[in-house]
């Protein structure tokens, strides 16, 4: 019995679940799933000349819910994926949040990709605790690089007001459901 609840589960989740899928030219196809009550927006990034640089992304729920996701990815030349690497620029690049946070620390994440690897931190911004939530202001931000695929790195930021809401819970959720194809599969 209990694996027929487990099933219906599962397909409940799949079907409120959407992917969507960003062609980033010569560096593949990237696909992302989000639960269905969320949007994902995606634009190309060039630079002056034109020439492709990278790619953003804008991932937010439907509902006045007070949480968003940024990814920016930019096409590197650095090759496969690195965990000490990424793990590196991620404490480098957030120790400048440590001092406004509660936690008074870094604690170092992983993502759990499907492939690659990515590392965040997450930080409770100690000027609003025990303040109501208000939009545009999110009390936890996480922060940290995913590296989904061959030379490209991307940058995330989680917003939300809730560590374990299910919001912040979705989107770590959604960024861990990130796929590169290469341009050359098929």
């Amino acid at each position: 019995m209990k694996i027929h609840i487990y099933i219906c589960c599962i397909v409940l989740f799949v079907l409120a679940s959407y992917g969507a899928e960003f062609d980033l030219g010569t560096h593949g196809t990237l696909s992302i799933t989000a639960p269905e009550d969320w949007t994902i927006k995606g634009r190309a990034v060039n630079d002056h000349g034109g020439t492709p640089i990278g790619y953003a992304f804008a991932i937010k729920p439907r509902s006045d819910v007070n949480a968003k996701c940024l990814l920016t990815f930019a096409y590197i030349t650095n090759g496969v994926p690195n965990r000490e690497t990424i793990r590196k620029d991620v404490l480098r690049v957030t120790t400048q949040l440590v001092s406004e946070s509660v936690e008074k620390k870094q604690n170092l994440k992983d993502f759990s990709l499907q492939t690659g690897y990515g590392a965040y931190c997450l930080f409770t911004d100690a000027s609003l605790v025990g303040k109501p939530a208000k939009p545009g202001d999110y009390k936890v931000m996480g922060s940290g690089q995913v590296q989904p695929g061959d030379n490209m790195l991307g940058v995330v930021s989680l917003f939300a007001d809730e560590a374990d809401g299910k919001d912040f819970q979705a989107m770590l959720k959604i960024i861990n459901s990130l796929k590169v194809k290469p341009a050359n599969a098929k």
